[in-house]
């Protein structure tokens, strides 16, 4: 999954840095939490191809986990790691603007 944000501000965003900084959390927030409820979680996966050879692929598909307990465990790893940032993210964010 690849997150990006805008490196200057878009049209109607505010010119505070504070206020610059906040909306830039909010975007990466929704951006976040969007992608954990679709379920769409990039993780390491390790598969084997029709060959017999092991390949590494950076994937956000799940069925990959599916294919060996490490990978389902890489799998809980990462979307684990999305709720810690979220969480993280919206306590940045606390701090320039009280939650409502």
């Amino acid at each position: 999954m690849s997150i990006l944000l805008p490196s200057t501000p878009a049209a109607g965003m505010p010119e505070d840095p504070d206020e610059v900084l906040a909306a830039r959390l909010e975007m990466l927030i929704a951006r976040l939490v969007a992608a954990r409820a679709s379920g769409r979680i990039g993780y390491w996966a390790v598969f084997e191809d029709k060959r017999g050879v092991s390949h590494d692929a950076f994937t956000t598909d799940a069925a990959y986990a599916d294919l060996s307990p490490e990978n389902a465990a890489r799998r809980t790893g990462a979307a684990a790691a999305i709720d810690r940032a979220i969480e993280r993210y919206r306590a940045t964010l606390t701090g320039f603007r009280p939650a409502p």
